[in-house]
Parts: C-alpha cells; structure tokens; sequence
C-alpha cells in the first residue's frame, strides 16, 4: 500500500488535506469547475472540488477508465483538449463529457516523493478554455500543492512516530512494574526476572508485556498503572493576554 494512500485513509490527514485543497481549488482563474483526485487502492477518488459537479466528472472517467485526468495520472505530464466535440483521444469519454456540457477539459498530474499520486482536473463549458495563461496557472498551483502536501505528510507521520512511542513506553511501564514483583519474590537480578517473563511468553504464546499484565493483575488485583504521558502547555499567541485560569 503507497504510503499517501494510507494516510489519507486517517481522519487527522484526511481533513487538512480536503481544506488544503478545497483553497486551492477556489483559487484557480476563469469559470471552470475543478476538482482534486488523488490515488488510493481502489484507483482515483476526487477529495475536493470547486462545485459538486466537477465529481460527477471526475467519476465518469474513472468508471469508463479513460480520459484526460488518467491520461495525467499516466504520462505525469499535463493534458488537455480545446474542443472535446472533436476530440479523437478519448472517443466515449469526450462524448460523455460533452454530453454533461463540457467543452474543453485540463488535468495537471500532481507529483509527490517522485511520483504521480493525483491530479488538478478543470473542466469549462467553452471550447479552448484553458488558454497558456491558465495552464500557466494551474503548473503553479500544482508545485505548491506538492510543498503543502509533504508539509501534511509530516505532520501525520510525526504523530504516527509519537503513537508508536506511547506504545511502547506503556508496554515498558507494564513490564517494570512485573519485574519488581519477580525480583522481589525470587531474590533476582532484572536480566533474571526478565527471562523469566520471556521463558513464560513463550511457554504461553503470547507477548512479554501480556505475561508482565497478567502478573501485575494476580498479585495486585488491578490492572497495571499506566504510564502518566504530560503534553506541552499550549503555545500563547505573542501579545494574548493570560486567562483568568493561568
């Protein structure tokens, strides 16, 4: 599974990402409908738009499997028609889209870590509506996109890396705690006690800290004490005056 893919499947990417890209699609010049498709498992999936309309767009090429934003996604260049009426490329596809009115349609492939992981679809009801300038525009657009992008990517697998850091200092937290009644009971070293739980781990099939829990809980009555994890105070703005609860 491609790494975006799987964090756009995570509500803590997924929701500055939509904004990310709802913005963008707003700020593209002239009177078209855009739209944002990245890839994910199943294919691309529109994630955001300027008018609902430009979905219904963007799913009439992915079911029919052809059009100029897979042709994007394919060559990782842009590509564009001025007059779908005439256009030989995409005979189905082109006709479909002419029939929901559109004229002339651009997608700008949108490249991330060195690869093609969606496009910036526009579509207009006029023929040759996406003149150099708006290209242009769009090329820009997309190079910031990617800067946005990576700067969201980091931000999910920075607290990825931190959940994993909890875990695991939860499950030591876990582990100490038994090895202190090991230690106690059978007058050993920490190595000691500690192969003591891992001869048991294995013996049972099951993890270390699961063996460390199940000790804890018999010998207390309660489940092991959690590990007390402190956040950072929240940053004050500079010149923002302290609550009355500070």
């Amino acid at each position: 599974m491609d790494p975006l893919s799987t964090l756009t499947m995570t509500a803590e990417f997924e929701q500055p990402l939509r904004e990310i890209l709802t913005v963008m699609t707003h700020a593209i010049p002239g009177e078209t409908l855009t739209s944002v498709a990245l890839l994910g498992d199943g294919g691309p999936y529109t994630v955001a738009f300027s008018e609902p309309g430009a979905v219904a767009l963007d799913t009439l090429q992915f079911s029919i499997g052809a059009g100029p934003c897979l042709d994007a996604i394919k060559s990782g260049e842009a590509v564009w028609s001025d007059d779908l009426v005439s256009e030989p490329r995409w005979t189905g596809p082109a006709v479909e889209l002419a029939a929901h009115g559109v004229r002339s349609a651009y997608a700008q492939p949108l490249a991330f870590d060195g690869h093609v992981q969606g496009t910036i679809n526009l579509y207009s009801e006029r023929a040759g509506g996406f003149p150099a300038e708006t290209r242009t525009a769009v090329t820009v657009t997309a190079g910031q996109a990617e800067v946005l992008f990576q700067a969201v990517l980091r931000a999910a697998r920075l607290n990825e890396v931190i959940t994993q850091l909890r875990e695991a200092l939860t499950t030591r937290a876990i582990i100490d705690q038994a090895l202190g009644i090991v230690m106690a009971r059978r007058q050993c070293t920490a190595p000691a006690a500690f192969d003591i739980l891992r001869r048991s781990s294995q013996r049972r099939n099951v993890k270390v800290h699961q063996v460390a829990a199940d000790i804890v809980e018999a010998v207390t009555g309660r489940p092991p004490l959690p590990p007390h994890f402190g956040d950072p105070p929240a940053t004050r703005n500079p010149g923002s005056r302290p609550s009355p609860a500070d």
